[in-house]
């Protein structure tokens, strides 16, 4: 009998001993730290590529102003053998002689015989229109050559442009200029009018007058239609003009 049951249950115990036991299967390890699931950008399109800067380009300075057209002063010609006393003038009036048949020795005799003026002529220049003296030449009087007052506008004290000026200051202190030709007729040439602005520039450049102190004759007085209107109507753009050219006319 226990011969059988050790033959009976010894191969089972052999039979149970090769398997062995059944292996265990374990869960994987939880992770230590809980992790979201980061939510995906959105989609945006590419920027367009941006356009190439504009290219700097090199401007050139514009060029000075030409001289006045048809003009040819002569700096030797206008100034006094003893140089010009640039402090004593500080201002111009401009006039016309009245006749267009007039000429500078003509003025003169009549200012020095008939006006009995001891200086002769009383403005310092005479612009010519063409007719007894060339168109828009200057003629240069004797008072500028010896720097001596004019008789070309007799003022009396008071204010003028907001300044106070003495008694008959536009005689001893402003250059008189002339330009032959009535016009309150007709209009002055356009070389008496490019002579007219280099000359006020030259004497801008030359003694203390300022565009800003150029004047007509009535415009001092007040009792005179002289320059004429033709004359007075043009003389501001003159004077602009004369501004541009004033450091340029030589």
């Amino acid at each position: 009998m226990r011969r059988w049951l050790v033959a009976f249950v010894f191969p089972l115990l052999l039979l149970a001993g090769c398997q062995g036991p059944a292996p265990v299967r374990k869960a994987p390890p939880s992770p230590l730290i809980a992790t979201r699931s980061r939510p995906q950008p959105r989609y945006t399109p590419p920027l367009a590529p941006l356009p190439p800067p504009p290219e700097e380009r090199f401007v050139p300075p514009p060029p000075p102003p030409p001289p006045a057209p048809g003009v040819a002063l002569n700096p030797r010609e206008l100034t006094p053998p003893g140089g010009v006393q640039g402090a004593r003038w500080q201002a111009i009036v401009v006039h016309h002689s009245s006749s267009p048949r007039d000429t500078p020795q003509g003025m003169h005799q009549y200012h020095l015989k008939e006006k009995r003026w001891a200086g002769g002529l009383g403005y310092h220049f005479v612009i010519g229109n063409g007719v007894g003296y060339p168109d828009g030449k200057v003629f240069v009087g004797p008072r500028w050559k010896r720097q001596a007052s004019g008789a070309h506008c007799k003022s009396d004290a008071g204010r003028y442009s907001g300044v106070w000026r003495e008694r008959n200051f536009f005689n001893t202190h402003a250059v008189g200029i002339c330009l032959i030709g009535n016009f309150e007729q007709s209009s002055p040439t356009p070389k008496q009018l490019a002579t007219l602005e280099a000359l006020i520039a030259w004497l801008c450049d030359s003694t203390r007058a300022a565009p800003e102190r150029v004047y007509g004759h009535g415009g001092v007085t007040h009792k005179t239609i002289c320059p004429g209107k033709l004359l007075s109507a043009k003389l501001p753009s003159v004077v602009r003009q004369a501004a541009v050219y004033a450091g340029s006319v030589r």
